[in-house]
C-alpha cells in the first residue's frame, strides 16, 4: 500500500500490524554499522549472595568460533553508573560492575561475557565458563538485620529521609475523634516489554565513538550514563533506538550489559550483537514497586481529616537504579495527602538494599503507592463512620476555587475539580445500581478512588526544533525533539500542537524523535512529561514560525502581523481571505527552535471497578470499570485514552495477579519465564469506559498534563478498593489478590 499523503501516526501503526516493526534483534539482518556482527552470551550467577573464587575461561576461549572472553579484570578502570541523588543528603551510592568480580549479589548478575561467531556457538561457549563460588546468606525483602549488602550502607539503609511536620501530625493524631491506620506491601512486578532486553554495538576507532542501539525512552538519557561508564563525553556515544516495545520506566536506562558489549566492540573490533531470552530479562531487568507504606489518618468529630503520618520502605535490590532513590521519595511527596485538604503530614523514607536485581522507576513510579494508601486509610475510615465513599471524600476533598494549592510537604497542586469529578464518575458508572447487578455465589464488590499524582518535570530544559520548507510544491514541516515515543503517539500529538499554528494538516508534519546525532537539551519520554516537556517547546518554535511567516506575509499586505493568521496552509487575513500560500514564503527553509524549562502539572481522576469473586473458588473478576480523568487540555482524545486504557491493564493485572515472587530464604526468583509470572489477558477485562472531566494547567502554555501513569494509579486503588468490599471489611490478604489467597481469607 502506498504511504504518500498517510499522516505519519497512521503510517506508523500500519508497520507495526503488518509486522514490520524494526527491533534490536533485526539488526542482524540489517546492513549498516552492525553487519558483519559477532555474537554476546553471558555467564550469570546462579547465587543470590556469593564470593567468586574463581573464573576459569580457558575452556571456552578454546572453542570453535569463540573471538573473546570477558571477565572483570578487562572491565579495569570502566566507572560507575550515575545516580540521581537529588533528596537530601547522605545517600550511599555502592558502585555497579559491568562484569562481577570478587562477589555477586544478585541472581543472574554476570560474570563474564563470550562473544563468538554465531549465537549458537557464543551459548555453548557460556556453558563451559567455570565459576567457582562461595555462597553467602542472602537478604532477602524489607527486613532489619539482614545480611550486609554494601559496606556503606549499614543496616542495609542506604538512605533515610524524613519530611514534613512531625509534632503538629502527633498533637493532631492526640486530639483527634477517630485514627485509621493500615500497612500495605507492594510486590516486586517484572515490565515484561515486547522484546527482551538486547543491544548491539559497534566502535569506530578513527573518531572514538561508540556506536549503540538498545531499546531505551531517551537518547540523551543513555548517554548519560554511557559517559560516566567510559569516562568520555555524552558526544561520543551515538544511541540508537527502533521499537521500544514498550517502556514503563525500566528502559529508560544503561545496563551491565549494554556496555559490556560496547566493551567487546572495542576490544575485538568487530561490531556485537546480544540478544537477551526472556528469563534474562526476568532475572535481570530493573523491576518494579518492592515498596512497603505503613499509614495513619486522623479526623475530627466531624469526619474531617487533619493529619496523616507516612512511613515508606523501598526495596532497591544490590545497586540503585539512576533515579530510584528519586522515584521512591519526590514522587510521594508530591502527592503525599492526595486529594484532600489535611493540614498536617509527615513521612519517614527508608531505601534499602537487598539481595536481589534492581528497583527503579515502573509505571507510576511512587504515585501509585501513595495514592493506594491513602485511599486505603479513606476505605478505612468510610466503613468505621458508615458512610458512602462518595460522601466521605466530598467533605474533605480540595474545593476548586482553592487551586493552586500548597500540600504540607510544598508541592503545589495547579488545578482540578475533584466534586465535579466524582459527580461524573458516581453518575457514570451507575453507582446506585449496584444492588440489582448482585447474583448467588458470587461476592460482588465495587470500589472507586479519588487520587492525583505530580506529571511532567525532568533536569533540563526541553529543546524542539522545527523546520519549515517546501517539498513538491507545498510547506511540509518537520519536527525534532529528543523525546522518544514507546507507543504514546508523539508523531500525531505533535503534529495536532504545531499544524494548527501554522496552518498546516497533519499530512504536512512529521516527527524525528531521539535522533542519534541530535544536539538538543531535553529529557526522554518518562514521568507523563512528554506532552508537557517537548510539546510546550514545539509549540514555542511554531509560534515563532507562525510570527516571521505572517510578518513577511504582513510586508506583501501591507497590514500588521497581528492582523493576519495563518489556516488551510495559507496566511489569511481576518477575514479569511488569502495573502498568500505559505509555500510561497519558503524561498528558503525556516527554522525555529523551542526551548521551555521543564514544569510540573498534577493529574487527577476518579475510577470505579466492581470485582465478582467466586465463593467456591476465590477467583476474581473485572465486571465493570470507569475512569474520569482530568489531562488539561486533551491535545490527542484517542492517544489519552489508550494511554489510560494501557495504565489500567498494569494496574489490574498487579492487584490480580502479578509478582515477582523470591524465596524468603534463598533469595532464588521463582518467576523467570511467563509459566510463572501472571500477565492479564486481553479476555480478563470487560469494555470499560474512559471519559474526560478536564481543568486546564495554569502552570504549561499548552494547559496539558500528563496522562501516561492515570490509568495503572486508579486501577491500583479503584480495583483494591472493589476486593476489600467484596471481603466484607475483612482484613485484605497480602498483593495480588490471587484466587488462593482470597479462597482463604473467605474461609478465615
Amino acid at each position: 500500500m502506498d504511504m504518500v499523503g498517510v499522516p505519519q501516526a497512521d503510517a506508523e501503526r500500519l508497520r507495526k500490524l503488518r509486522g514490520r516493526g524494526r527491533y534490536t534483534a533485526d539488526e542482524r539482518f540489517m546492513d549498516g554499522a552492525f553487519d558483519g556482527a559477532a555474537f554476546a552470551a553471558f555467564v550469570r550467577t546462579p547465587h543470590a549472595h556469593a564470593r567468586v573464587l574463581s573464573v576459569d575461561v580457558s575452556e571456552a576461549a578454546a572453542m570453535p568460533g569463540v573471538v573473546r572472553v570477558l571477565t572483570a579484570a578487562d572491565c579495569a578502570g570502566l566507572g560507575n553508573f550515575p545516580v540521581m541523588d537529588r533528596i537530601g543528603k547522605g545517600l550511599a551510592i555502592p558502585f555497579r560492575p559491568v562484569l562481577a568480580g570478587d562477589v555477586v549479589r544478585h541472581p543472574g548478575e554476570a560474570v563474564a561475557c563470550v562473544i563468538a561467531e554465531t549465537q549458537a556457538a557464543a551459548l555453548d561457549a557460556a556453558e563451559a565458563v567455570l565459576v567457582d563460588y562461595e555462597a553467602l546468606p542472602a537478604a532477602v525483602g524489607l527486613v532489619d538485620g539482614a545480611p550486609l549488602v554494601h559496606p556503606g550502607a549499614p543496616g542495609n539503609v542506604a538512605l533515610r529521609h524524613e519530611a514534613g511536620d512531625a509534632d503538629a501530625v502527633q498533637a493532631a493524631m492526640s486530639e483527634a475523634s477517630l485514627v485509621v491506620e493500615t500497612e500495605i506491601t507492594l510486590p516486586r512486578l517484572a515490565p515484561v516489554t515486547l522484546e527482551p532486553r538486547a543491544a548491539a554495538a559497534a566502535w569506530d576507532a578513527e573518531s572514538g565513538v561508540y556506536i549503540v542501539r538498545a531499546p531505551h525512552q531517551g537518547v540523551n538519557e543513555m548517554r548519560r550514563d554511557f559517559a560516566a561508564v567510559f569516562g568520555l563525553p555524552a558526544d561520543r556515544f551515538v544511541v540508537l533506538s527502533g521499537e521500544v516495545g514498550g517502556g514503563f520506566g525500566p528502559r529508560n536506562i544503561a545496563y551491565p550489559e549494554y556496555a559490556a558489549v560496547m566493551l567487546a566492540a572495542r576490544l575485538t573490533g568487530r561490531a556485537v550483537v546480544w540478544q537477551g531470552n526472556r528469563s534474562e530479562s526476568f532475572l535481570t531487568d530493573i523491576q518494579g514497586r518492592g515498596v512497603r507504606v505503613r499509614g495513619r489518618l486522623a479526623m475530627d468529630e466531624a469526619g474531617r481529616f487533619t493529619a496523616l503520618s507516612m512511613a515508606y520502605d523501598a526495596d532497591l535490590g544490590a545497586y540503585i537504579s539512576p533515579v530510584a532513590v528519586f522515584a521512591n521519595v519526590n514522587n510521594p511527596l508530591q502527592s503525599l495527602t492526595g486529594c484532600y485538604a489535611i493540614p498536617a503530614a509527615h513521612a519517614v523514607f527508608r531505601m534499602m538494599h537487598t539481595h536481589a536485581v534492581p528497583t527503579g522507576p515502573y509505571r507510576g513510579a511512587g504515585r501509585p503507592e501513595m495514592a493506594l494508601l491513602v485511599e486505603r486509610l479513606v476505605d478505612i475510615a468510610g466503613r468505621r463512620l458508615g458512610l458512602d465513599p462518595f460522601v466521605l471524600r466530598e467533605r474533605n476533598i480540595i474545593p476548586s476555587e482553592a487551586f493552586p494549592w500548597t500540600l504540607p510537604s510544598g508541592a503545589r497542586y495547579d488545578s482540578g475539580d475533584f466534586s465535579r469529578m466524582m459527580r461524573t464518575a458516581r453518575a457514570a458508572s451507575d453507582w446506585e445500581g449496584y444492588a440489582v447487578r448482585q447474583a448467588p455465589g458470587v461476592r460482588l464488590g465495587r470500589g472507586m478512588a479519588l487520587f492525583i499524582e505530580v506529571s511532567g518535570g525532568g533536569g533540563a530544559p526541553d529543546d524542539a526544533a522545527l523546520t519549515l520548507s517546501a517539498v513538491d510544491g507545498r510547506a511540509a514541516l518537520r519536527i525534532e525533539t529528543v523525546t522518544a515515543s514507546s507507543g504514546q503517539s508523539h508523531a500525531r500529538t505533535f503534529a495536532l500542537v504545531a499544524g494548527p499554528r501554522l496552518g498546516l494538516p497533519e499530512v504536512s508534519v512529521s516527527l524525528i524523535a531521539s535522533d542519534p546525532a541530535t544536539g538538543l537539551s531535553g529529557a526522554g519520554s518518562y514521568a507523563s512529561r512528554s506532552t508537557i516537556a517537548a510539546g510546550s517547546a514545539v509549540a514555542a518554535a511554531a509560534d515563532a514560525l507562525s510570527l516571521r511567516l505572517r510578518g513577511m506575509a504582513g510586508l506583501r499586505a501591507n497590514c500588521a502581523p497581528e492582523d493576519l493568521h495563518l489556516a488551510d496552509e495559507c496566511v489569511c487575513r481576518a477575514d479569511g481571505s488569502p495573502v498568500c500560500r505559505v509555500v510561497d514564503l519558503l524561498a528558503e527553509p525556516l527554522s525555529e527552535t523551542g526551548r521551555v524549562l521543564p514544569s510540573q502539572a498534577f493529574a487527577s481522576g476518579c475510577h470505579v471497578a466492581e470485582v465478582a469473586v467466586d465463593e467456591a473458588t476465590g477467583a476474581a473478576v473485572l465486571t465493570r470499570y470507569l475512569a474520569v480523568d482530568d489531562a488539561g487540555v486533551t491535545i490527542d482524545h484517542q492517544a489519552a485514552e489508550a494511554q489510560i486504557q494501557g495504565g489500567i491493564a498494569q494496574g489490574v493485572g498487579e492487584v490480580l495477579g502479578e509478582e515477582a515472587v523470591i524465596d524468603a530464604a534463598s533469595g532464588q526468583p521463582y518467576a523467570a519465564s511467563l509459566m510463572d509470572y501472571m500477565l492479564p489477558r486481553a479476555n480478563d477485562f470487560p469494555d470499560y469506559r474512559v471519559m474526560e472531566c478536564n481543568t486546564p494547567s495554569p502552570f504549561n502554555p499548552l494547559g496539558v498534563k500528563g496522562i501516561g501513569e492515570a490509568g495503572t494509579t486508579g486501577a491500583l486503588c479503584a480495583v483494591t478498593s472493589a476486593v476489600a468490599d467484596a471481603l466484607g471489611g475483612r482484613d485484605l490478604p497480602a498483593m495480588p489478590f490471587t484466587q488462593e489467597r482470597l479462597w482463604r481469607v473467605m474461609r478465615g
